[in-house]
């Protein structure tokens, strides 16, 4: 599990404070897969460095399985770090090393014999679907490889929590899936050992993965729970970047009110439109919408012309009555997409 408390990271430049995380406070549970987003310059590579140890903070707790790390000093310190394994953007590897040897490095750096490192270093190498390319170098994989050795080394210590940042921000797509894929593998071979957070900009990612989310913004976390809560409600920050509507369909038609509705789960699946033209008369035009699967529940946001004849406030009632969140679009605080 992974702890963070009141966590806040103050630079001095000059005269100038700059706070770089403010008060962030988080809990990722063993077996669950934590998403952080947020706009370039929000605090998300300080919070990696903090959670890591690679940067004090100024003040809070960081702790794995209830162990402080910002209380820790020297070989408790070190010790306690191996219980984090790291995966940076860029795999970061020795180019003069194989991949077998790049595996190994975390244990020959705590004195693992060698046979054993080979050992465990051919068994992750297997794990992550390269068991046959451990005489390679790096400069001979591609990204997607290279990445998955860099998930290897960092399972070398057997962790108890996976950090991963931006993990596929420089992977085209197809194999930005197979890694993703690979992160919820690796969580459920282990659900009641491995805790997972994901740094990322990119809302593909936590759509794909994460059970839960936050949002970043200024050093402070401003939105922040499971994936299938933080998209309910229609003016949520994470509920627009993730169901959002495309920029055209935001100007009404000038013989027409827009009405957003979001529905989930049960809900999602029936045919509210129909039913709610029916009960005030009038046909609702879809205009654009986005039907996602979060965390394994399906959530519809639609956004609907209604006839200027139509009584659009009745609209939105009926909606309700289905379980909808429904409001007039010019109702929904909109804010600066995320992604």
């Amino acid at each position: 599990m992974i702890t963070v408390t009141d966590l806040r990271k103050v630079y001095h430049q000059g005269k100038r404070e700059v706070r770089a995380l403010d008060g962030v406070s988080l809990t990722v549970p063993a077996g669950s897969i934590h998403g952080v987003i947020g706009h370039s310059g929000a605090g998300k590579s300080t919070l990696v460095r903090c959670l890591t140890m690679l940067d004090r903070p100024t003040s809070g707790a960081v702790e794995i399985n209830g162990v402080d790390l910002t209380a820790a000093r020297s070989d408790a310190l070190r010790t306690a770090r191996r219980r984090i394994g790291l995966v940076f953007q860029q795999a970061n590897l020795f180019d003069s090393r194989t991949i077998e040897a790049n595996v190994a490095y975390p244990l020959e750096l705590i004195g693992v014999g060698r046979e054993k490192r080979r050992e465990k270093a051919r068994e992750l190498l297997g794990l992550v679907g390269l068991g046959d390319a451990g005489n390679a170098y790096p400069a001979q994989l591609s990204g997607g490889m290279r990445q998955r050795v860099g998930i290897a080394r960092a399972l070398a210590t057997d962790p108890d929590v996976l950090l991963f940042d931006e993990p596929t921000s420089a992977l085209d797509p197809r194999t930005t899936d197979e890694i993703l894929d690979l992160i919820v593998s690796l969580r459920d071979r282990n659900p009641d050992d491995l805790a997972v957070l994901v740094i990322t900009h990119e809302m593909h990612v936590v759509k794909k993965i994460c059970d839960s989310v936050s949002l970043l913004e200024g050093g402070r976390i401003v939105e922040s729970g499971p994936l299938t809560s933080v998209v309910k409600h229609l003016d949520g920050r994470l509920s627009q970047a993730l169901l959002g509507i495309p920029p055209h369909a935001h100007v009404a038609p000038s013989d027409a009110t827009l009405v957003d509705v979001l529905a989930s789960g049960d809900h999602a699946a029936l045919p509210m439109i129909a039913h709610t033209s029916r009960e005030v008369g009038a046909e609702l035009a879809i205009l654009a919408g986005s039907v996602e699967q979060l965390a394994g529940t399906t959530f519809s946001h639609l956004r609907l012309a209604v006839p200027n004849g139509a009584d659009a406030d009745r609209v939105v009632e009926e909606l309700k009555k289905l379980g909808a969140d429904a409001r007039r679009t010019a109702e929904i605080r909109e804010e600066e997409p995320l992604a």
